[in-house]
Order: C-alpha cells, then sequence, then structure tokens
C-alpha cells in the first residue's frame, strides 16, 4: 500500500442553497454543492499535489454516488469508503443574508450513513501508512460512536507514530460549549498542531483575551503547537518557534464557508514539507484568501495560484 501524506475521515454532506438574494421559502431551484470539513481539506491537499486518503460511510444510493464522485474527482483516493445500503445522506441547507439580515445554516443530518461509523470501521493499515491524521471537532459531535471512532483513530495514530492534526471547529448547532470542551479536550492535548478560530477559544474553552493571548494559553495547556485564527485579523501561532503572527491577505468575499479548511490545508501542506512555521501560515492565509474569492466550500485552488499571491507579499509575517 502506497505512503500517504495524510489520512481523514468524517461527514460530507450535500450543501442545498437558496440562489442569492432569496430565502428558502421562496427558491423554485436550489444550488448543490459537496461540503464537510475534512473532505474539504482532503481536496484542498490533493490540489496541491499530496497523497491523501478520505474515510467515511456514504448511503449506497445516487446521492452518496455524486459525493464520493465528487471527491474522487480532486484527486482524493477514496477506495476505503464504506457503502451502506439503505442508509441516508447528511444534508445542510443555506441561506445567504444579505444585511442586516444575517446567513442561516439549517442541518438535516441526524442518523445519517456517517454517524455510524464504529472504529471497527477504521481502515487501520490505511491509516498506519500516513504521515498525519487529520481531525475536526465536527465528527465527535455527531455520535457516541463518531466520538469512539475519533479516539480510536488517535490511539492508532500515536501507536504507528502518525502526527496528528486536529480542527476544533466548534458547531453549536451540535453540541453545547461544555460538553464540547469536556469531549475535545482530550484530541487538542494529543495533537501534534491545533487549528482553533478566536471565537472557539472564547466560547467553548473560555480562553479570552486576543488571538495571541488565546494561542499561548492554550499552548501552555495543550502542548504541541497552537494556531489561532481571527478572520479579517489574520492568525497567530504559537508553538517551538515561539509565538508568530500572520496579517490576512485583502479579498474580496464571496463565500465564507469553507475559509477554515484552505487555511488549515494549506499550513498542514507546508508543514508537510518541513517549511518553517512562518512560511505555512504565510501559506495558509493566501489559501484562506483565495477561497474567501469562490463559491461553494472547497478550494479550488492551484498551487500556483497561491504561490503568486504570496509573492506579491501583502500579508507581512511579525514576529
Amino acid at each position: 500500500m502506497a505512503a500517504l501524506d495524510l489520512f481523514t475521515f468524517g461527514e460530507a454532506l450535500l450543501r442545498l442553497s437558496a440562489p442569492e438574494p432569496l430565502r428558502l421559502e421562496q427558491a423554485a431551484a436550489l444550488e448543490v454543492h459537496v461540503a464537510g470539513a475534512e473532505s474539504n481539506v482532503a481536496i484542498a491537499l490533493a490540489r496541491l499535489g499530496k497523497q491523501v486518503a478520505w474515510f467515511s460511510r456514504l448511503p449506497d444510493a445516487p446521492l452518496g454516488q455524486l459525493v464520493l464522485n465528487f471527491i474522487r474527482q480532486h484527486g482524493v483516493e477514496v477506495s476505503d469508503v464504506i457503502s451502506a445500503s439503505e442508509e441516508r445522506l447528511g444534508l445542510l441547507f443555506l441561506e445567504r443574508g444579505m444585511p442586516p439580515r444575517p446567513t442561516r445554516v439549517w442541518y438535516d443530518r441526524a442518523h445519517s450513513a456517517a454517524s455510524r461509523l464504529q472504529p471497527s470501521d477504521l481502515p487501520i493499515e490505511r491509516l498506519a501508512s500516513a504521515r498525519w491524521l487529520h481531525l475536526t471537532g465536527i465528527t465527535p459531535a455527531l455520535s457516541d460512536s463518531c466520538l469512539a471512532t475519533c479516539h480510536a483513530a488517535v490511539a492508532q495514530a500515536k501507536q504507528h507514530r502518525v502526527k496528528i492534526a486536529f480542527d476544533v471547529n466548534y458547531r453549536s448547532l451540535l453540541w453545547s460549549p461544555q460538553r464540547a470542551r469536556e469531549a475535545l479536550s482530550p484530541f487538542c492535548a494529543a495533537a501534534d498542531l491545533v487549528f482553533i478560530a478566536s471565537r472557539d477559544a472564547a466560547t467553548v474553552f473560555e480562553m479570552h483575551g486576543n488571538a495571541t493571548t488565546q494561542a499561548e494559553n492554550l499552548q501552555r495547556l495543550w502542548s504541541g503547537t497552537v494556531i489561532v485564527t481571527d478572520g479579517e485579523r489574520g492568525a497567530v501561532a504559537h508553538g517551538a518557534e515561539g509565538t508568530l503572527t500572520c496579517a490576512a491577505y485583502p479579498t474580496r468575499m464571496v463565500e465564507r464557508l469553507g475559509v477554515g479548511d484552505a487555511f488549515a490545508a494549506g499550513v498542514l501542506c507546508r508543514v508537510m514539507e518541513e517549511a518553517p512555521l512562518a512560511e505555512a501560515l504565510r501559506f495558509g492565509a493566501a489559501m484562506a484568501a483565495l477561497k474567501l474569492s469562490m463559491g461553494g466550500d472547497v478550494a479550488l485552488v492551484r498551487r500556483d495560484e497561491v504561490e503568486a499571491l504570496i509573492a506579491g507579499d501583502s500579508a507581512p509575517l511579525h514576529r
């Protein structure tokens, strides 16, 4: 079995959106996109030239095949995905807001095929062949069996010396801050690299202050390297290289969904290449800016586009 740069797993959804500026109740047709934090990262990394495998359970039905085809067509290895008969695909409904009306999301994902993942489902050989395991805080929120599967994956990663990246990715529609903190703290402590939004650091872990303070305090709590993202204010990382701050690249926002996944993919790409963390942050920031400029959930970005943006040097790094 060929070695992987990264193995990841989680739920992929169909995102059904009302055409802007319509409300869902007005829409005669809906835009369809494949969505999923882990598959977003997998696709972005595969497009950057990395060997990536994504794993899940999908219904043995046309919608499940639609998702599988979309992820596969971007170069992600999906041969271990379980095809589940007589099960369902999770849905996400999006209504884009126009100020002062906010953008709203509704989930219809209860009892989905992916929510029934079990530790025994994990393709251990595939996971063990990877350099990195990437998990997010969304999968443990889906069910007790998904939480157990994530713990099993971390245990296997530790056993096989696979590095772990964990994106907190808190979803208030799935669980409370207290429950999330209790469930996700062990994953953050086990990870070599943690991604967390500044708002989630405050809401879930009660770490207040600016992103720099949050990154330093959380790193002392968890060890490893902690990267705190803060929207238009950029990102802060704290780890063995000290504290680094990277500004965001200016961009015209088209779609915010998936931008955190694009950032994580960019950082992981350069970390895998043993680049300094400063360069990895800058690459992640460029990926995020490019993702903001396009619709859908996935950063359909080429490496040369990222490098061209970085060459403009419009996101200075501060130490």
